[in-house]
């Protein structure tokens, strides 16, 4: 059975940029949070920009400079938890705005965090059944559509984005991945309102409240619990690093680059002392973009390509955050055309 391999990755954010210290919010306040997080600006998609415009962006960095084309796909996988309409998903999309065949099969899945490995792992799994030949992978959010703008504790780390994922056959090492998913914590990352279970109502879902830390949002706008999804990472993550690890025959020090979910800085250094990584190892790529959800690895690894002068080769992705949920990976990206950021 083929083995599966990234053939391409790429990425894309919006062009424009927002100093953190420019929304707003108390001078003193926000020079703390952003020693803590790292982060120093943010973008946000315009209101008419959606993730499928900025996974289309991505895509089509991937055709422009491989040898690939649309016409070559044979499988499309979208992840997002925003997608344009409430169905059909993104995938329908993405193929007629490509031109990809219609003889092709295609998934929709709703994650966040973790979208970008299950989005490869699912990839993984058509190519090895030998159902599709070349997957394109879709990740991408646009969460600032859907936050209170007066809710600090997210408006000062998030952003939006996509990344696009080319997987092929002809890999010469096999991927492996570990997940672990805890749905009792749901509520700690996630919107209220808005769907079959509690409807949106005009007077009643919409009515802004504050909260103990003084973050307003109404049950319509996106909700986190800060101190319980940092516990659950420290918790759950590392076992989920070491399992892929083990499963490849890698030693922690023969990986060139852990791209963990860009959360904020203090988790992704909490990571790194806890699993005693070496943090040249483990970029944190979200100081001018913030959190742009599941495709941060690959805006991570977009990066960290561009900035070496030998090709990126072994690299432990790891997505963690709504659901609640880890996913974990690793990949031989030595042939892997790993494309600079564009922009949209």
């Amino acid at each position: 059975m083929p083995i599966a391999r990234i053939a391409a990755l790429s990425a894309a954010i919006p062009k424009e940029q927002v100093d953190v210290m420019d929304l707003g919010f108390d001078a003193e306040l926000t020079k703390r949070t952003m020693r803590l997080t790292g982060v120093r600006a943010v973008r946000y998609a315009p209101k008419d920009k959606t993730a499928a415009d900025y996974c289309l962006r991505a895509a089509q960095e991937i055709f422009d400079q491989t040898q690939v084309r649309p016409c070559d796909v044979d499988g499309i996988i979208f992840v997002t938890p925003h997608p344009d309409y409430v169905y059909p998903g993104n995938s329908s999309i993405v193929q007629s705005a490509l031109g990809i065949p219609k003889k092709c099969c295609v998934l929709d899945v709703n994650h966040s965090c973790t979208g970008m490995v299950y989005g490869i792992y699912l990839a993984d799994l058509l190519v090895y059944a030998g159902d599709c030949k070349t997957v394109l992978v879709c990740c991408g959010d646009t969460a600032s559509h859907h936050l209170n703008a007066r809710d600090r504790a997210l408006r000062m780390v998030v952003g939006d984005g996509g990344a696009a994922a080319l997987v092929q056959g002809g890999g010469a090492e096999a991927m492996h991945y570990a997940f672990y998913h805890d749905g009792v914590g749901l509520k700690s990352l996630y919107t209220p309102a808005g769907g079959e279970r509690m409807p949106r109502e005009r007077g009643v879902t919409n009515v802004p409240k504050t909260d103990a830390e003084e973050n307003v949002r109404t049950l319509e706008d996106e909700y986190m619990d800060g101190m319980e999804v940092m516990r659950f990472v420290m918790n759950e993550v590392p076992p989920r690093i070491d399992a892929v690890l083990a499963a490849s025959g890698w030693a922690k020090d023969e990986v060139d680059v852990y791209a963990l979910h860009q959360a904020n800085a203090f988790i992704v250094k909490s990571l790194v002392r806890a699993m005693k990584l070496a943090k040249e190892n483990v970029p944190f790529d979200a100081a001018e973009t913030g959190n742009i959800g599941g495709a941060s690895l690959a805006l991570a690894l977009c990066h960290a390509a561009a900035k070496r002068h030998a090709p990126l080769s072994r690299a432990v992705l790891a997505g963690f955050g709504a659901g609640l949920s880890v996913a974990a990976m690793t990949a031989d990206l030595a042939e892997t055309k790993v494309l600079q950021v564009a922009l949209l």
